[in-house]
């Protein structure tokens, strides 16, 4: 279940969409820069040029946020690499990739870079991290406030966050592994906040007439409720934070949804009933700082997911369990 760059930068750009309300104190502490940026994550309109670095790849995108009448609405663009665009209008995200000619309609993820962070996440948070003062800096043209949110042990990365001093807007965000090494960076190159956003600036620029269109909005059959699955194992501080059943789309079962969280990062395991094929994902993969862990458990297959370390998705997916009865089919 690997991730696309194209979900990647959609992922991207909804990370940077979080914001808090002007005048700002510089003298916070480090938990309560947090907690503001969390405050108003949707309340404030921007436009600007975002730079996304990770690895050899280096993407560009022009970004347009407003928050108006309590829905917020946001159009990314790339501006290198091949066109897309992506169009958000409150939880629904539209996705027009020219290349495929296909135009994709999805539900937002509860999934990003950086999750929101009210103040239960950000207490819980740091019993595995620890958040540190980094002083000022300049950056895009504004003066910006340094957080750095150090992971205390290898099972999680941290981060490196620039917020605007004046309004609490994320200016550049690096996730760094144990050892603060850079894996992922995205940052404002320019950025604005005008008083007021256009509609005619949040419609679609690219032509997409004649495309196909794909819905992934479905509804979860289930919300909620028991898992089938028992986990016997975890790293510090990762707890089920959701779950959820969907139909798959060709009618072929279901997928259950598991989320666990520590505060910050996030893991998602996805399990499917199927008989063993010839071929099968099995073990550890990784793509950017993303890391995947895949394994079949009787007649299910498990898929780990998370920007976490390798050993976080392999902790957990060897750690799941079905009852006795199911288990002995292996």
């Amino acid at each position: 279940m690997r991730m696309t760059s194209l979900s990647r930068l959609l992922m991207l750009g909804l990370l940077i969409a979080g914001t808090a309300s002007a005048h700002a104190d510089s003298r916070m502490a480090p938990a309560q820069w947090l907690e503001r940026m969390t405050e108003a994550t949707r309340q404030t309109n921007y436009r600007g040029v975002v730079m996304y670095h990770s690895g050899e790849m280096m993407e560009t995108m022009s970004l347009v946020h407003r928050y108006k009448d309590g829905e917020v609405r946001e159009r990314i663009f790339s501006m290198s690499g091949e066109p897309r665009e992506i169009l958000r209008k409150g939880d629904e995200v539209t996705c027009i990739i020219p290349r495929e000619k296909k135009v994709t309609i999805d539900k937002l993820s509860a999934e990003s870079l950086f999750p929101k962070l009210p103040p239960s996440s950000i207490e819980q948070m740091q019993q595995n991290y620890e958040l540190h003062d980094m002083g000022q800096r300049r950056l895009a043209g504004r003066t910006c406030r340094g957080i750095r949110i150090k992971a205390r042990d290898g099972f999680r990365y941290g981060y490196e966050i620039w917020l605007d001093e004046a309004t609490a807007v994320p200016v550049k965000m690096s996730l760094l592994d144990h050892d603060g090494a850079m894996l992922e960076e995205v940052m404002f190159t320019q950025v604005e906040f005008p008083k007021t956003i256009s509609d005619q600036e949040l419609l679609p620029e690219l032509d997409h007439k004649g495309y196909k269109f794909y819905s992934h909005s479905q509804q979860p059959a289930q919300l909620g409720g028991q898992t089938k699955w028992s986990l016997s194992g975890a790293p510090p501080g990762f707890k089920v934070s959701m779950r959820d059943v969907r139909e798959m789309p060709d009618g072929a079962g279901t997928v259950e949804h598991l989320m666990l969280s520590d505060g910050l990062s996030t893991v998602s395991v996805y399990s499917t009933s199927m008989p063993k094929p010839d071929q099968v994902y099995e073990g550890l993969s990784r793509m950017g700082a993303v890391h995947t862990y895949g394994r079949m458990v009787g007649d299910y297959h498990l898929t780990v997911v998370g920007e976490v370390p390798a050993a976080t998705v392999e902790m957990i997916g060897e750690n799941l369990h079905l009852p006795d009865a199911k288990q002995s089919k292996q």
